[in-house]
Formats: C-alpha cells, structure tokens, sequence
C-alpha cells in the first residue's frame, strides 16, 4: 500500500508539467454544456399574434394559450401587437385574415431557420386542431393524456445528464493518452521497466489518478447543470459513483492508445474521438429505447447508455432500464479492459526491456 500510495502522489505531481492539459481536460464538457445551454430550445415561445378582431381569431387566441404539457410549463406565449409584418425583435406574426370567405391563419416569418421554423408551424397547428377540435363539440375527439413523470422536466436537464459520462470519459481518456505518450517521449518509460516494482500497481496508480481527474470534471458538469437548471440529483454522490466505471474505463482507453502510438497528438485524438463516438452513441441527444433498434442494440455496447439509464432516476425520479444488467455490463466492461490494458502494458513496455 506504501507503495502505490508513494506512486499515485507522484502521479498527482505530474499535474504541474502539463497544467492546460489538465485544465482543457476537466472543464472541456463544462463549457460545452454552457455553450449549448444558451442554444438549446426553450420549450415555451414567445409568438406574436395580431389583435383578434374576429371571433375566430379571439378563438385561435385562447387555444394558443392552451397548448402546453399537463405536467409542465405552456409552449406558446402570447403577445398580441397590431401589425401583421414581424418588426424588430419578432421571429414571426401570426394573423387571422379571410381567404376565400374563410377564416385563415397566416404565419408570416421575420427570421427564416428551418428548425425554428418547423417549431413556431407546429405550435401555430396544435393551435389550430385545439380551435377545431373544439368547434367538433360533442364530435370532439377525447385525448387524455398519461403523464408518465410526476413533473415535465426541460430537455436540457436531459442533455445534461447524458454529458456527465463523457465529462468523466474526456478528463481520463485525453489525460491517459497524452501522459502515457509522454512516458516514452521522455524516455520515463525506462523507469517502469528498470522498476522491481509490479506492473499492477504502476497502472493501478496512474488508473486511479485518471479516474480522480475524469471524476472531477463531471462533477463541474454537475455543478453547472443544477446552476443553470435548478434540478440536482437526489444524491450527487451516488451519481458520481455510478460514474465511476466510466472514468475507469476510458482511463484505460487513453492509456492504450499511448502505449500503442507512444506520441502525443495521436493519443489525444484517440482518447477525445473514443470520448465523442462513446457519447453520440450512447444516449446522448436521449434514451436509446426512444430510437430504432438498431441505434439502441449499438448503444448498450457503449458504457455511456448504461452509465445514463443509472443515473436516470436521480434527475427524473423514474426508473429505465435494468439497473441490476447495466451495473454487471460496466463491471464486465471495467474487467475486460483492465485485463487488455495490462496485456499491452507488458508487451510495449516491460518486453521491450
């Protein structure tokens, strides 16, 4: 034990020799999840509706205000102004005028975005089928709708969530790499095989200073979710234990890829694309039950999706998944890439001796 302990504090000291690396490494997601926090969707409009002078358009009025979550905030907030052309600071006007002797609702566009516009075109038509189905009165069609979380929560605590994996991931598999490349660019790499010390606690300690890191930096992406969000997990720390394997795991990556390239770029790209391929397929943009099969059969191969599904109920208070068959797969996948990193190990450094 006096041992690895004498080597793992000689990994943290190994901070100071490369301190905006470490710096990049750590807070990477963080800003990334406040850069896409001020872009991300609000699920309530703001859309400008010409004064209603018709019982139509007072109609179209009222359901606008209506359409909404039963279990969440409203999607459209109306302002009524009285032109019918968006002026500034308006993305669009909406305006009940006859056509034909009919009463339509015409959407005229300041700013032309595909994406919001297809948003402001479905919240204008939700609008119009609440006027419609209204006017069907007894014919009306009955939704009743099943919430199936106590509370609707902004996607962007989702998107939150599924980045605190790769917060943990990039802060190992980045450091991994580009440390491990060091070693042999350095020569250090002479140490490790002139060492009477054993290989297991050498990579124990440097694994466990990966992991302390990648932990670090998810626990910053945490922090700002709550900040912004207002929704913290039930338990922060059951959160960062459940990402522990992660960390562990792409610790490791990073560290074969140093052993097997032994430079630095080529490590740091291994360990920063291994990062960004493990989040885009694992649940990233939302649960991997919520895509086709064959997304969702490729995304429980990745630590992440398992990693999310755990994490889950802290944020929405629902269970997804199986916890007990995503705990095994990550301790499998925590084994199986320990083994394989202290095969390469052996075979690039200590035979080479």
């Amino acid at each position: 034990m006096r041992r690895f302990l004498l080597l793992f504090t000689n990994e943290l000291k190994l901070f100071r020799t490369a301190i905006p690396v470490h710096l990049v490494a750590v807070f990477q997601p963080t800003m990334m999840f406040l850069l896409m926090s001020v872009i991300l969707v609000h699920p309530t409009f703001d859309m400008y509706l010409t004064q209603p002078t018709t019982p139509e358009g007072q109609a179209l009025a009222v359901a606008m205000d209506e359409v909404g979550s039963p279990i969440g905030e409203p999607y459209i907030r109306v302002h009524l102004v009285e032109n019918t052309q968006p002026e500034s600071g308006q993305r669009q006007v909406v305006s009940v005028e006859t056509w034909e002797d009919d009463s339509t609702a015409v959407q005229r566009f300041g700013l032309i975005d595909s994406n919001m516009v297809k948003n402001f075109r479905n919240r204008l038509t939700a609008a119009a089928l609440g006027v419609w189905n209204e006017n069907l009165r007894e014919q009306a069609i009955m939704v009743v709708e099943r919430p199936w979380l106590p509370r609707d929560v902004p996607y962007l605590v989702y998107f939150g969530m599924a980045m605190l994996p790769i917060s943990a991931a990039v802060g190992a598999s980045i450091l991994g790499g580009i440390l491990t490349a060091q070693d042999f660019e350095s020569d250090m790499v002479l140490e490790a095989r002139l060492s009477p010390v054993q290989e297991a606690l050498i990579l124990g300690a440097r694994i466990t200073r990966l992991t302390l890191f990648g932990i670090l930096g998810a626990g910053c992406t945490l922090l700002a979710l709550g900040w912004i969000t207002g929704y913290w997990p039930a338990s922060p720390w059951q959160v960062l234990l459940m990402l522990l394997p992660v960390a562990i795991i792409y610790g490791c990556v990073g560290i074969i890829a140093g052993l097997r390239f032994q430079r630095t770029i080529p490590s740091f790209l291994v360990g920063l694309v291994a990062s960004m391929i493990g989040w885009l397929l694992g649940s990233a943009f939302g649960l991997a039950g919520g895509f086709s099969s064959a997304y969702e059969w490729i995304s429980r191969l990745t630590p992440n999706t398992h990693a999310v599904e755990l994490i889950f109920p802290q944020y929405f208070g629902a269970q997804v998944g199986n916890p007990l068959v995503s705990t095994i797969v990550l301790v499998g996948m925590v084994l199986l890439i320990a083994v394989l990193t202290g095969g390469i190990y052996r075979r690039k450094v200590l035979r080479q001796g």
